[in-house]
């Protein structure tokens, strides 16, 4: 299950796709995507000053298409896709601060995605072995592994005695080395497994002599505590009559989550010695137990909550086989299990990013968890996911959530009027490789997951959505253009809250409109899409918009470059010229300039026949402390105090994807980014072409509040029609799109 969305992901809002989990849970990472442009209507110069000297930073080019063999990371539409040292691959989003994991569509092997002490790590079953001993847990950071992106991973590598061959570890001396093949070392764990479950971790390790293996150059900060440590003894018991692959548990101080939260591997021993403050903890045990061939057979989650530290000396206690309380669903129609997922978090319930757990399976009953009163001190919470399919093709999406303590009764059957009904449709372009199609839940802390399906070829998709009164549901929609090479395009939504009982039609890409700043508000954490300080420009564009101001998207292109290019100037003078990417920052004067922002997204390049260029220019006049305040609790990417946000326009309209030969109308609405206080627009221009190259004015009416109808000219029945939109407002922004074949007549 493509899953967990843990703080520690994207859609409207995309962050720079150099970054990128969705959440840890499969730690999915809810991707923000922006979107948003326009060519331009000509303003007057900005308050004189001095000319501007900026330079450009570029936001390194991404790796396009899927991952090559060997590959970390390549970076898609929907994140970075990194491969774990094991050869597992998943996709990590980063928003905000926060790192997000999901598996790729069809992908139910089983993961655990640990939030612990500002880190998340993915980690596969085949390590739990060997984890906190022959490997160390920075392999499975998934921030280090998708900032690493090169074609091998750097380890530091220590033995016992002589050096020996570590499988696809190529060595470059007695403590350096590559890890060039995950697959082949994933392939060498596994094996060692099978052959012998129970002595993998009596060994410790998967290689005899190898001691550690661990991610080079790992920036680790040294803990300085302000108070007094105590050593605390933590003991878990396995569960009777199963083989152990791994153990391991999660601390937290329930007093302030932020004093302590740690994710302690345990050996054959079973206990292990920390040093924690004084105060109130909540433990959570992870126990990884094999099935009779070796491979992940089930994971039982013993809580410890309220446990006292006073002093020196304590054992706290965890026993496997108290965990006794398995999740589950039952759909009203008859369904099939596609994969199912767990959380547990704890946390001070003050504090953002809570620690946690998040597990994901194929089985109701792989994950066993301790039923637990309701703790005294700090927060337990326990979330389920279960994603089904009924005969006639609809997904099931269920989940439900226990924040006061842990039941013995954890399978909840809902009737058929508690579920929402969301009909997904999606036009043919580009989807020649099949669509996938996603959706998962986001509760207010941003717990949550997505399940992402493999691609169909439908391009109607039917969701039936059950949960609580407090979540919303987030949604992702790949279409491929070309499986060979990985091109294609995607849009994520911001959650949305459905009503039990009701029936929502959404519909995606429809039509495209091309790029540019996404209207929407950015998911899961909010920032700014443009934004500067005194001295630095920090733009966030998408390739991907449609008519839902919460929809934006951005391309996959495949092995394609050249298809996107984005210019900034000050003045006529250049701040930035960068291709193949939306995302920029970059050294800016302080005093008052009219900037100049223009992308251009070649989607024909990519094999999509309608959009197939978006051509957008923005102006605005821009200084240092001028523009809106960042909305509390938002962030910038620019480097520097007093952060402020452009005030750029958006435009996103209501676009019928084919048009009668006698004509029609579409309604257009101009608008601000996400953190702008409202300023009027003074009105929109539009025109139509048949040859891309000459155009004519199409009226259009003012409807108020921002909103414009424009009437469509009739033409001849299988014409490809390019329209430009312009617009400014009060403040003397403008901002102009030309949409190369914006739709077809006939």
């Amino acid at each position: 299950m493509s899953r967990p969305m843990t703080p520690a992901g994207m859609l409207p809002g995309r962050r720079p796709r150099s970054v990128g989990v969705a959440p840890v849970r499969l730690t999915v990472a809810i991707a923000a995507t922006l979107a948003a442009t326009v060519p331009a209507a000509a303003v007057g110069a900005g308050p004189a000053s001095a000319a501007p000297t900026p330079t450009a930073t570029r936001e390194p080019a991404p790796t396009a298409g899927p991952a090559r063999a060997g590959s970390a990371a390549a970076s898609t539409a929907a994140g970075t896709i990194v491969q774990l040292p094991t050869g597992e691959r998943i996709r990590v989003r980063r928003t905000g601060g926060l790192s997000r994991v999901s598996r790729l569509p069809g992908d139910h092997t089983p993961l655990s995605v640990v939030t612990a002490g500002g880190h998340v790590y993915a980690v596969p079953p085949e390590a739990t072995p060997y984890l906190g001993r022959g490997l160390d847990l920075s392999l499975f950071d998934v921030a280090a592994l998708a900032r690493r992106g090169a074609a091998a991973l750097p380890v530091t590598l220590s033995f016992t005695g002589t050096r020996r061959a570590v499988p696809g570890v190529h060595a470059d001396s007695a403590t350096r080395g590559e890890l060039r093949s995950p697959a082949t070392f994933g392939a060498a764990l596994r094996a060692a497994i099978r052959r012998d479950p129970a002595g993998a971790r009596a060994a410790g390790t998967p290689v005899p002599g190898l001691r550690r293996m661990t991610l080079s150059d790992v920036a680790g900060a040294v803990a300085e505590p302000h108070f007094p440590m105590h050593t605390l003894t933590v003991r878990l018991t396995p569960p009777a009559g199963s083989t152990v692959l791994g153990m391991a548990v999660l601390v937290t101080d329930a007093d302030d989550s932020r004093a302590f939260s740690r994710y302690v591997p345990i050996g054959p021993n079973a206990d292990a010695k920390i040093s924690v403050p004084a105060g109130h903890y909540l433990m959570v045990g992870d126990v990884v137990t094999a099935n009779a061939s070796g491979g992940f057979g089930a994971e039982y989650v013993p809580i410890a909550a309220d446990y006292a530290v006073t002093g020196d000396g304590q054992t706290a206690a965890l026993d496997a086989d108290d965990a006794t309380a398995t999740a589950g669903f039952t759909t009203p129609d008859a369904s099939t299990l596609v994969s199912v997922g767990m959380d547990v978090v704890t946390t001070d319930g003050t504090h953002e990013a809570p620690p946690g757990i998040a597990y994901s399976y194929a089985e109701e009953g792989q994950v066993r968890v301790q039923p637990t009163p309701r703790p005294a001190h700090g927060v337990l919470e326990l979330d389920a996911y279960e994603h089904r399919t009924g005969a006639g093709g609809d997904d099931y999406h269920l989940t439900a959530e226990w924040l006061r303590g842990v039941p013995a009764d954890l399978h909840r059957a809902p009737a058929r009027d508690e579920f929402a009904t969301v009909v997904d449709t999606v036009p043919a372009d580009g989807s020649a490789g099949g669509v996938s199609y996603g959706r998962g839940p986001v509760y207010p802390d941003l717990r949550g997951a997505e399940e992402i399906d493999p691609p169909v070829a439908a391009t109607r998709h039917v969701d039936h959505l059950y949960g609580p009164a407090d979540v919303r549901w987030v949604a992702s929609v790949y279409r491929t253009a070309d499986a060979t090479t990985g091109t294609g395009d995607g849009m994520d939504s911001v959650p949305v809250r459905y009503r039990a009982g009701r029936r929502y039609p959404v519909r995606w890409f429809a039509p495209a409109l091309g790029s540019g700043f996404a209207a929407g508000s950015p998911f899961p954490r909010p920032y700014a899409v443009a934004c500067r300080t005194a001295d630095q420009l920090s733009l966030s564009l998408a390739e991907e918009l449609d008519a839902d101001p919460d929809h934006s998207g951005s391309v996959s292109p495949g092995d394609t470059t050249g298809y996107e290019h984005l210019t900034v100037t000050a003045d006529g003078v250049p701040v930035a010229d960068v291709a193949d990417t939306g995302s920029v920052t970059a050294t800016v004067p302080a005093p008052a300039h009219r900037y100049r922002i223009e992308q251009t997204v070649r989607r024909a390049a990519l094999g999509f026949t309608t959009a197939s260029t978006v051509r957008s220019t923005y102006t605005v006049a821009s200084a240092a402390g001028a523009g809106g305040p960042l909305p509390a609790g938002w962030s910038c990417d620019a480097a520097g105090a007093d952060p402020t946000v452009l005030p750029l326009l958006t435009l996103t309209a209501r676009l019928p994807g084919t048009v009668a030969t006698g004509g029609a109308t579409a309604v257009v609405t101009v608008g601000h980014v996400s953190g702008v206080a409202a300023v009027p627009a003074t009105g929109l221009t539009a025109a139509t072409s048949v040859d891309g190259a000459s155009y004519r004015s199409a009226p259009v009416t003012a409807l108020g509040h921002g909103r414009y109808r424009v009437t469509l000219p009739p033409a001849a029945s299988g014409t490809a029609v390019s329209l430009r939109l312009a617009t400014a407002d009060a403040a003397g922004s403008t901002l102009t799109r030309t949409v190369t074949d914006a739709y077809r007549v006939g």
